[in-house]
């Protein structure tokens, strides 16, 4: 696929604070990014400057192929955009909010139907003041995905919903980028959602990027970690524990965690049915996307 967003040592001081440094990323185009960290890493700073809302201090944002300070307006045009806390005037409904928006972008857009794909289309002639914060967060994605544009960009999309309004979005977000090929890079801190959401995740802390990968890859399974249901599993466990070919062994609630050192999966199945144990299950242990995330920042 070809690139949609490529940054360049992109970088962002306030003062003496470096709060993006040295950035450099590609997302090629129908990709979902997502992008981790904890608080102060980075993840609104560089979100504020792929949508031209801050200046980089240096380095380079380059979107469908053009510089970004140098074709704004017409990048612009093309992108979506969620920050953190959307403004809506209150003593406007929602309606009236999404039509001013259309006549300032100036194309032709069908406002209903960005309130209805959001679940908001019941309250399109209610006042934005009224709204609770869910609602606001539902109109900002609304107001997002009102140009039909083809790269979204949402920091924090499904703070404030509920669990049905959240799996909605994400079932929204992830057909946008499936059937109409739309770019989406998120900012979150709800690891299961990114999980459910994105192909590929990078990893900030203090302005700096830790890493970067394809999200199906750190969720594959670890043979080298598995879980064993056995019948007598406090005898089993003492003999496991015997066996030089296993790192470690812990036992809890009738449940025994291996961790296979030079050995593997067919030789522990083999050392439990040979030693007279039944064996009803050896499960390898699925890596989550948090368990990388913590093991990234404690490097």
């Amino acid at each position: 696929m070809p690139t949609c967003v490529e940054t360049t040592d992109l970088t962002k001081c306030y003062g003496s604070v470096v709060a993006v440094g040295g950035l450099s990323l590609e997302i090629d185009t129908g990709e979902v990014f997502g992008l981790l960290g904890p608080n102060g890493a980075g993840k609104s700073s560089t979100l504020y400057m792929l949508t031209g809302l801050v200046r980089p201090t240096s380095g380079r944002v380059s979107i469908f192929g053009k510089d970004l300070r140098r074709g704004f307006l017409e990048i612009a045009a093309r992108m979506g955009v969620l920050v953190e806390r959307p403004s809506f005037y209150g003593h406007m409904t929602a309606r009236d909010n999404l039509l001013l928006l259309a006549r300032l972008s100036g194309r032709q857009v069908t406002v209903d139907r960005a309130l209805d794909r959001v679940g908001m289309l019941w309250a399109a002639n209610q006042k934005a003041a009224t709204f609770s914060h869910g609602m606001r967060q539902r109109l900002g994605l609304a107001q997002a995905l009102l140009t039909e544009p083809e790269l979204l960009v949402l920091d924090e999309p499904t703070n404030g919903l509920d669990a049905e309004s959240t799996r909605d979005t994400l079932k929204l977000l992830r057909m946008l980028a499936e059937e109409a090929k739309v770019t989406i890079i998120v900012s979150s801190n709800l690891l299961h959602e990114v999980e459910a959401l994105c192909d590929r995740v990078a990893i900030m802390n203090r302005g700096r990027l830790l890493a970067c990968e394809r999200t199906d890859k750190l969720l594959s399974y670890n043979p080298k970690q598995v879980e064993v249901l056995v019948e007598s599993p406090e005898s089993a466990t003492r003999r496991l524990m015997e066996q030089p070919w296993i790192a470690s062994v812990q036992l809890h609630h009738g449940k025994i965690t291996v961790q296979l050192g030079e050995g593997n999966v067919h030789q522990l199945t083999s050392f439990l049915i040979s030693g007279g144990y039944i064996v009803s299950g050896i499960i390898p242990q699925r890596r989550s996307l948090q368990d990388f995330f913590l093991k990234v920042l404690e490097r």
